[in-house]
């Protein structure tokens, strides 16, 4: 029996499964699975989304569609031809599905993949591209905010919004309808502190991603003994089960419980060693025990 929150009482954990063998001729199983371990809610996917027998697995297991990544394809001038197609029809899949996020972030580029860890030495977006980024951002938030779905913009390391100064200019930028979806794991590649992050940015914060960093791979990414954040993550697995890396966890659960943060912590660890899947059963127990301990 878990024992009782102490701490963010009404936020719900789910999960962004990027570290699961998802096949869709297993979709019950996938999602029964999900359920057992004790996650309310994920990231889908626009296949997902798309998926009628899908959609009714997620209602018999009670696994919410809490968000759906949309990553905006740029260079540091502006978008890449296929952005705004690509945008909408994620809103679209998301809106059919009953997606409560859309979760905005910079699409991974080459340059930044070799920069990242060390991104504010390496290229980054000019004027014009932060202005064109927070047009897109805007735009597309408000079409899904007629569909009943918030935003929220996610700084993600090997892309143009990686560090917290990139962060906070375009931040900025953005109406306050349009969180900030704090992936901490992300936070740190980038340079920042999690815990700082909640305090700088308060109620801004309206989405979150429980994410753990290797130190040891981190390190070696900030010397350039690694060539590329791709590689790290893949070869090296740069991201751990929460609370066995650099990330804070309980003090992370403090500093959101003091602004009474009601919405998703959502783990997530984009590769792991095998088994893979078993690297969530960790990350929820560290949770867990953040949360009422």
């Amino acid at each position: 029996m878990t024992n009782p929150r102490i701490r963010l009482h009404n936020a719900k954990v789910g999960i962004v499964p990027l570290n699961w063998k998802y096949d869709p001729n297993q979709k019950e199983k996938f999602l029964s699975e999900i359920a057992q371990y004790g996650f309310a809610g994920i990231q889908v996917s626009g296949e997902q989304a798309e998926s009628l027998e899908f959609r009714n697995l997620m209602k018999k297991y009670s696994v919410a569609p809490a968000e759906q990544y949309l990553p905006i394809k740029c260079n540091e001038d502006g978008l890449l031809p296929g952005a705004e197609a690509e945008a909408e029809l994620i809103i679209k899949q998301a809106a059919g599905a009953g997606v409560e996020m859309i979760v905005f972030a910079a699409d991974g580029s080459e340059d930044r993949d070799r920069s990242a860890g060390n991104a504010d030495n390496g290229p980054g977006l000019s004027e014009l591209g932060f202005k064109v980024m927070a047009e897109f951002v805007e735009r597309h938030a408000a079409v899904a905010a007629t569909h009943g779905m918030k935003s929220s913009f996610h700084p993600h390391g090997a892309t143009y919004i990686e560090t917290p100064r990139e962060t906070k200019k375009l931040m900025a930028m953005l109406s306050e309808k349009i969180g900030l979806c704090l992936d901490v794991g992300h936070w740190i590649v980038g340079g920042g502190d999690p815990v700082l992050a909640v305090a700088e940015y308060g109620h801004r914060i309206s989405h979150v991603h429980v994410k753990d960093v290797s130190g040891d791979v981190l390190a070696k990414m900030i010397s350039k003994d690694i060539e590329t954040m791709g590689f790290a993550v893949d070869e090296l697995k740069l991201f751990v089960p929460a609370g066995t890396g650099l990330l804070k966890v309980k003090e992370l659960f403090i500093a959101l419980d003091k602004l009474n943060y009601s919405g998703w912590l959502m783990s997530e660890q984009d590769t792991a060693w095998e088994p893979s899947q078993e690297a969530s059963a960790v990350s929820m127990a560290n949770i867990q025990a953040a949360l009422t301990s």
